[in-house]
């Protein structure tokens, strides 16, 4: 989901993001929503089950690596 919006998309593993069966860029994606230049992907592309920002996703999976070392 993009962060404060209802549309939706599929995350593939690419990186890509698929939505009516057309993929592109997450980046993109999220430029045609804010209608932006740029847009920080990690703060905007928000996990539709948890709720959060694939920003803090990252962060926590960062944090429990570096509790495993």
């Amino acid at each position: 989901m993009a962060k404060d919006h209802d549309d939706e998309v599929t995350l593939l593993s690419n990186g890509n993001v698929k939505k009516n069966g057309v993929e592109q860029s997450m980046q993109k994606w999220l430029k045609e929503i804010y209608g932006w230049s740029s847009v920080q992907t990690y703060v905007f592309a928000i996990h539709k089950q948890t709720g959060k920002s694939l920003s803090k996703i990252r962060e926590e999976y960062m944090d429990k690596i570096a509790e495993e070392i």
